[in-house]
């Protein structure tokens, strides 16, 4: 899999022109932005990173999720969604252009529910998807026949309808708004990142959840090593579009403190090395005060890119991390 695969250049570069648009509009509204305690441990103690586009980053001091700070209000992000170019763009160029392989992802991800339902007899009789977008993985659950009942959480109405037309059960609310029985598993990939206020949503799928239920997220890890290594000029580093960015111990912390107890936590990334290479390949960004990573991703030594990777995905060292988490 490459980045190309899930993110072809000229759609991508597409996308970043709306995407500026979409910041400049929201930013014309920085009066109502609001400060905040850290997202997953609320201390109040942090430090200042960076400014990247309009919008500052800081650290928090104790557990070292970056957020941003200030940020717009729930209802100020609400209607960034309902409004984004850049999102209407994902949902009707860019996830129709490249869901042939980001299906062979959600194939991977539902075997792993597979067989996690196998491992910790979790029941069989609902699942929800939460921030659904395009709808694939709760096709390819479908599909699998696991769960007797396969729901959407999808609160974008153009997504909700995408998700309709393929025959999937929506609930086009925020989770927060919902309220279902029996949900042995509650699914949320790439989302968590995305929310105002993630305690929020924590406590909502831990209601939401059946005795004996689970929780599997993805999220970037902040100490992973694309994230680590370009800082600022990470692409995954945007906002309003990403407003938190936990690490591996800190998004356990904010699951232990609302009622979920993480059983396995994995690093399984693919593009690490590959992020890093191409920001220098494309001039904006150099390893020249660092020979040694330099030589490690950058010498052609077939094999070698290839092994650090695997070394880092194996190491929870990659910039993408996954959360299995069972209702306490």
């Amino acid at each position: 899999m490459k980045e190309d695969d899930i993110r072809p250049r000229d759609l991508l570069i597409e996308n970043s022109a709306l995407l500026e648009e979409d910041i400049e509009n929201i930013l014309m509204h920085r009066e109502g932005f609001v400060t905040i305690d850290c997202p997953a441990c609320e201390s109040r103690d942090y430090n200042f990173l960076f400014d990247k586009k309009g919008f500052f980053f800081v650290k928090c001091r104790y557990c070292e999720t970056v957020f941003t700070n200030p940020r717009p209000t729930k209802k100020l992000l609400a209607n960034y969604y309902a409004t984004s170019k850049c999102y209407e763009h994902y949902n009707s160029c860019l996830f129709p252009a490249t869901e042939k392989s980001r299906r062979e992802i959600f194939k991977y991800r539902t075997l792993k529910i597979a067989e996690v339902c196998k491992k910790y007899d979790v029941p069989r009789e609902k699942i929800i998807d939460v921030g659904a977008g395009f709808g694939t993985f709760c096709e390819c659950i479908s599909d699998l026949s696991i769960f007797k009942s396969v729901i959407a959480i999808e609160p974008s109405s153009s997504l909700a309808k995408t998700c309709r037309k393929k025959g999937i059960t929506v609930v086009e609310k925020l989770v927060e708004d919902v309220f279902l029985e029996d949900v042995s598993m509650i699914t949320c990939f790439e989302l968590i990142e995305h929310l105002y206020c993630p305690k929020d949503f924590i406590l909502s799928c831990t209601r939401l959840l059946a005795k004996g239920g689970f929780l599997y997220l993805t999220t970037p890890n902040i100490k992973g090593f694309d994230m680590m290594v370009l800082g600022k000029h990470n692409d995954n580093i945007i906002a309003p579009n990403h407003l938190n960015f936990f690490n591996i111990q800190s998004c356990i912390y904010l699951l232990m403190q609302y009622g979920l107890e993480p059983v396995e936590v994995t690093t399984p990334g693919l593009l690490d090395v590959e992020l890093v290479v191409k920001k220098i390949e494309s001039g904006e960004f150099n390893l020249d005060d660092k020979s040694f990573l330099k030589e490690i991703i950058c010498s052609g030594i077939e094999g070698r890119s290839e092994a650090f990777q695997k070394f880092l995905s194996e190491n929870l060292l990659s910039s993408h991390m996954s959360i299995l988490a069972k209702k306490k």
